[in-house]
C-alpha cells in the first residue's frame, strides 16, 4: 500500500492507439522524473569517463575500442529482432550470443599471446601465416559489409527522426551519400581528421546508453510502484529460430579490434582489456533486455529497425531524440573506423594498393551490398563474413596449440569452435 502523503509521479503505461502499420501515437504525457533521470545519469557517466582518471587510464584507452565496437548498432536493433523471434526468451538469446562471442574471444586472445610472436619471426610457420593472411582478406570484406550495415542503420534512424516514418529507399539514399563522403575523405586523406573525434563520440554513445538504462530502471520501478505488470511476453521459438540467432552474430562482434592495437598496447594489456570489454558488454546487453521487459511488446510491434524508438517514445519524448542523436553519431564514427580498418587490411594484404586507392573499391562494394539487400540481409551477411574470420582465427589457434604441444582438449575445443563458426557462415539467415 502506498504511504499516506507520498508524492510520486505516476509512470503507469500510457494508452496508445495502434496504427495498422504497428507504429504508435506519441503519449499524451510524460514524467519529469524520467527525463531528469536520463539527463543526470548520462551527464554523470559522460563526465566520469571523460574528465577523470578513468578516461585517461591506459586500461580504459585499450578497452574503449572493443567495447564501443560491441556496444554499437546492434544495441538498438537487438531487442526488436530477438523479441520477434523468441518473445520473452530474447534475454536468453542475447546471453547465448554473448557467451558464444566470449568463446570466440578466447581463441583471439590465445592468438594475441601465442600466434603474434610466431608471425613476427623471420620465417613464420607457413600454414599459420597462410591462414592469417586469408583471414585478413576475409576481415576486409567483413569490414566492407559492416560499413554498409552501419550506414544503413544511420539512414533508417535519420529518416525516423526527420519524418517519423521508415522509408527504406530514402534511408539508403542517405547512406549512399555518406558512403560517397567516406570515399572522398579516404581518397583525399582527410578521413584521419574525422577519426580524431571518435573518442568523444564513443564516450557520448556510452553515456546515452547508460542514461537510457537508468531511465528504463526508473520507469520499471514506477510500474512496480503502481502495481502494473513488468513481465516480458511469453517465451517462444523453435529449432527454426537457431539459424536466425546465428545470423545475428554481428550484434556482439567487435572484440577482435583488440588484435589490431599492438602498436599502442602490449599483449597482456590487450588480452585483459578485451575480457573487460566483453564482460561489460554482456552486462549491458543483459541489463537492457531485462529492463526493456515492460516495453518488449511495443518494441516487437514497432516499425522495423527503428522499433526501439517507438518503444522509447512510450516512456518519454526525449528518449527517441537522444537515442537518434547518439546512434547517428556513433554509426558514422563506426563506419569511418571500419573503412580505415578495411583499407589498412587491404593495403597490408595486397602490398600493391595504397590506402587512398582502396577507398573507392571499398565504397563501391559497400554500396552494392547496401542496395542489393535490406537491413536484415545485411546483418546476416555481415555475420557470415565475421563468422568466417572467426573460423579461421579458431583454426589458427588450434594449429598453434598443436605446434606448442598443448593439451588435446584445448585443440578439440578450438576445432569445435571453428566448426561452429562455419555453421554460422553456412546456416545463418536474416531475421525478417
Amino acid at each position: 500500500m502506498r504511504p499516506a502523503g507520498a508524492a510520486f509521479v505516476s509512470m503507469a503505461p500510457v494508452a496508445f492507439d495502434a496504427y495498422p502499420s504497428g507504429a504508435f501515437h506519441r503519449p499524451v504525457r510524460c514524467s519529469t522524473m524520467i527525463e531528469t533521470s536520463f539527463v543526470v545519469a548520462a551527464l554523470a557517466l559522460f563526465a566520469a569517463i571523460l574528465f577523470t582518471r578513468i578516461g585517461r587510464s591506459e586500461t580504459w584507452r585499450a578497452m574503449v575500442a572493443p567495447l564501443a565496437s560491441i556496444i554499437g548498432s546492434g544495441f538498438l536493433v537487438s531487442a526488436p529482432l530477438l523479441g520477434r523471434e523468441l518473445g520473452g526468451g530474447a534475454i536468453f538469446g542475447i546471453a547465448g550470443l554473448c557467451a558464444f562471442a566470449w568463446a570466440i574471444g578466447g581463441a583471439v586472445r590465445y592468438n594475441i599471446l601465442h600466434v603474434e610472436p610466431l608471425l613476427e619471426q623471420a620465417v613464420p610457420p607457413r600454414n599459420i601465416a597462410v591462414l592469417e593472411r586469408l583471414s585478413a582478406f576475409i576481415l576486409f570484406f567483413a569490414y566492407v559489409i559492416s560499413v554498409a550495415y552501419y550506414l544503413a542503420l544511420l539512414g533508417a534512424f535519420a529518416m525516423k527522426a526527420l519524418t517519423g516514418t521508415a522509408d527504406p529507399v530514402l534511408a539508403k539514399a542517405i547512406a549512399t551519400a555518406l558512403l560517397a563522403l567516406i570515399g572522398w575523405l579516404g581518397w583525399s586523406g582527410g578521413i584521419r581528421k574525422v577519426i580524431r573525434v571518435e573518442s568523444g563520440v564513443v564516450v557520448l554513445k556510452l553515456a546515452i546508453i547508460g542514461g537510457f538504462l537508468v531511465t528504463l530502471a526508473v520507469y520499471a520501478g514506477g510500474l512496480l510502484w503502481d502495481g502494473a505488470p513488468v513481465s516480458p511476453p511469453e517465451p517462444r521459438g523453435s529449432w527454426g529460430s537457431v539459424p536466425v540467432l546465428l545470423g545475428m552474430l554481428i550484434m556482439v562482434q567487435g572484440f577482435e579490434t583488440s588484435r589490431f592495437l599492438g602498436e599502442e598496447f602490449g599483449r597482456e594489456m590487450r588480452v585483459r582489456t578485451m575480457r573487460y570489454a566483453q564482460l561489460a558488454a554482456t552486462a549491458i546487453y543483459v541489463a537492457f533486455f531485462a529492463l526493456l521487459s515492460p516495453l518488449m511488446n511495443a518494441a516487437v510491434e514497432g516499425a522495423g529497425e527503428t522499433a526501439v524508438m517507438d518503444a522509447a517514445l512510450l516512456v518519454s519524448p526525449l528518449l527517441p531524440l537522444a537515442l537518434t542523436f547518439g546512434a547517428v553519431a556513433s554509426q558514422f564514427s563506426a563506419a569511418v573506423a571500419d573503412a580505415i580498418g578495411g583499407a589498412g587490411l587491404a593495403h597490408g594484404a595486397t602490398r600493391r594498393l595504397n590506402g587512398h586507392q582502396v577507398y573507392p573499391v571499398l565504397v563501391f562494394v559497400s554500396a552494392l551490398v547496401l542496395w542489393e539487400t535490406d537491413i536484415y540481409g545485411v546483418i546476416a551477411l555481415a555475420s557470415r563474413a565475421f563468422a568466417l574470420y572467426y573460423m579461421l582465427q579458431a583454426a589458427i589457434a588450434a594449429l598453434a596449440t598443436v605446434k606448442a604441444g598443448g593439451p588435446v582438449g584445448a585443440v578439440a575445443w578450438r576445432v569445435l569452435l571453428a566448426l561452429t563458426c562455419a555453421a554460422v557462415a553456412i546456416f545463418g539467415i536474416p531475421a525478417e
